[in-house]
């Protein structure tokens, strides 16, 4: 195939142009908390305890057989998912019924910014916790057994379980965040555009991202199967910073014109001096 030498005409010459943007969740209707810094939000005891136990009960299903055998943890049930999608979905309800009343939905986005906090705390709390029991389980057999052969074959696996708790976290944190999910869009959602549209749908999106669950908001291996595993490191040359002027550059030599808010700018600044 002859090379073809391609003429832009006019309208192929124009080029786009890009801007930044900041996504700010809307509170400026509601009270703040009593700190005068944060907004209070209150959950239901009952879905407190039942996410607890949920919690627990899922990472030990995920564990015990590699790094628990021969630790006899309490007695339980095993996780009953349908239980808890239940409590999650009379929570939501109860949240967006409430906004009804009210005749604010600021007040259902604000329940939804809680629960995630609760829940992804919660992840990391029942996984100390059940690195705890095992601990004690070894501690109240006496002293002589915490000086067995046994007794540090199980700490070794212990050890090997907080080495584990990304992975952990990870695995349980996607099966709630489907969870979250699921209810979202086919018990709320409808109820929640009946009343209040369309106008705030982007924030719920927003919230259903599964980076939430991960552990600190990062997993490598998370990123390698759904996104793009960049460095982590200053030294890394495809750290993000590194990736984005790169990105820029080109954007810059093929004639786009780049314009920064004076926010935006001032947030790099900011980061650049920070590093």
């Amino acid at each position: 195939m002859a090379n073809e030498l391609l003429t832009l005409t006019p309208a192929e010459e124009a080029r786009p142009e890009l801007k930044s943007y900041n996504v700010t969740i809307p509170m400026g209707s509601l009270a703040i908390g009593v700190d005068n810094i944060h907004h209070d939000v209150f959950l239901s005891p009952k879905f407190v305890q039942g996410a607890r136990e949920y919690l627990f009960d899922v990472i030990r299903q995920f564990t015990s057989t590699t790094y628990l055998p021969g630790i006899e943890l309490r007695t339980t049930r095993g996780p009953d998912s349908a239980a808890f999608r239940k409590l999650l979905s009379e929570l939501l309800q109860s949240a967006l019924t409430q906004a009804k009343y009210q005749k604010n939905i600021e007040i259902d986005l604000l329940f939804r910014l809680g629960l995630l906090k609760f829940l992804t705390f919660e992840i990391g709390n029942q996984f100390a916790n059940l690195i705890l029991e095992g601990k004690e389980w070894i501690r109240k057999r006496g002293e002589h057994f915490e000086r067995s052969q046994q007794a540090h074959v199980i700490k070794a696996r212990l050890s090997e379980l907080q080495s584990a708790r990304r992975g952990v976290i990870r695995r349980v944190g996607q099966q709630v965040a489907q969870i979250v999910s699921d209810v979202e869009d086919n018990v709320i959602a409808k109820a929640r555009r009946a009343l209040f549209g369309e106008d705030f749908t982007v924030y719920y999106e927003l919230c259903k991202n599964r980076l939430i669950f991960l552990d600190g908001g990062k997993d490598d291996v998370f990123f390698l199967e759904h996104y793009i595993l960049l460095g982590n490191y200053a030294r890394d040359p495809d750290r993000f910073e590194a990736m984005d002027a790169l990105f820029q550059e080109f954007l810059r030599e093929a004639g786009v014109r780049l314009s920064h808010d004076p926010a935006h700018t001032e947030a790099i600044q900011s980061h650049t001096a920070l590093l």
